[in-house]
């Protein structure tokens, strides 16, 4: 074994630990202590790794301000990756009410039509958190992801198995489409993201001289099963709280092979605009999908 195996080893033992120790500390002390306890270990982890770079905020976003790459946006993320550790205690009453639903409905009644349900997410906020909300409120989503299932972690293997739904996976990976695709048939909703930049895309016009570039992935899935497809996002409001917003689905006449997929996307991003310009430092993931839109050429058009 070389020294670079036993630095992943390492570390790789080094990430249980902690992902037991976290689960048993959460039974025994309160949320309020847990998160005390955590807010140091995440503060110290994003002191050692600097002041991030400063992020200019587009137009696109309607946002004043310019730079939002802060430190506590690191730590935010830290804090919330603990809860991955927990799948199965986010339902318990002492954590169901920190995360407020909205939007559920549409999803309730495409599952009693019979029908699938594709939930179009961007990589804003906690989204790593939806799909075990989601299961929380008896959903049991799972998340189309980017890679290979060969590389997901020990821990997040784990997780797995104590999530509500065990037998459904919260994860699929682009080497696991027949399996997505399998599970979504079955009437399990598929998050899948729309920013991703592999793939075929799309710009949507954001405001007035921005665009969104959208992978058409999403529209396509969507369009294959027959699916409902809702926006969904998730607002991290601090201190583990959050909301998790479905927006309306996208009328039907936007879902077939022949419509302009552009009205599908234009209608994700209505949903979502609103949640990304009152949170822009919650948009960091993503900020590079907006773009300053191409100069019209004479006849009105794009030159893009």
């Amino acid at each position: 074994m070389n020294f670079g195996d036993l630095g992943k080893r390492i570390n790789a033992t080094r990430k249980l630990w902690f992902f037991f120790s976290v689960r048993r500390a959460e039974r025994k002390l309160s949320i309020q202590n847990l998160y005390r306890i955590l807010w140091l270990h995440a503060f110290v982890r994003a002191a050692l790794r600097g002041i991030p770079a400063a992020v200019p905020l587009p137009a696109g976003l309607g946002a004043a301000k310019s730079v939002r790459a802060v430190r506590g946006w690191r730590m935010k993320r830290y804090l919330n990756q603990v809860l991955e550790y927990l799948p199965e205690r986010l339902a318990e009453p002492k954590w169901i009410d920190r995360c407020q639903i909205e939007g559920l409905d549409s999803v309730l009644r495409a599952q009693r039509n019979g029908r699938p349900v594709v939930l179009a997410f961007s990589h804003f906020s906690a989204y790593r958190l939806s799909r075990f909300w989601l299961r929380t409120a008896g959903i049991p989503a799972a998340t189309l992801m980017a890679g290979e299932a060969k590389n997901r972690r020990e821990w997040e293997r784990l997780g797995d198995g104590f999530s509500p739904f065990p037998e459904i996976p919260t994860v699929f990976y682009l080497d696991q489409l027949r399996e997505a695709n399998g599970s979504l048939a079955a009437g399990n909703p598929l998050l899948v993201a729309i920013d991703h930049a592999a793939g075929k895309q799309m710009q949507v016009p954001v405001g007035e001289g921005w665009t969104f570039q959208m992978a058409t992935g999403v529209v396509r899935l969507a369009i294959r099963h027959r699916a409902e497809l809702i926006p969904c996002v998730v607002i991290d409001e601090g201190h583990w709280r959050f909301q998790l917003k479905l927006g309306r689905p996208v009328p039907a006449e936007y879902l077939t092979a022949e419509s302009d997929w552009l009205h599908a996307g234009k209608h994700l991003l209505n949903e979502m605009l609103p949640h990304f310009r009152n949170h822009p430092d919650q948009c960091l993931d993503f900020i590079k999908n907006f773009q300053p839109a191409p100069p019209a050429t004479p006849d009105g058009k794009s030159s893009g």
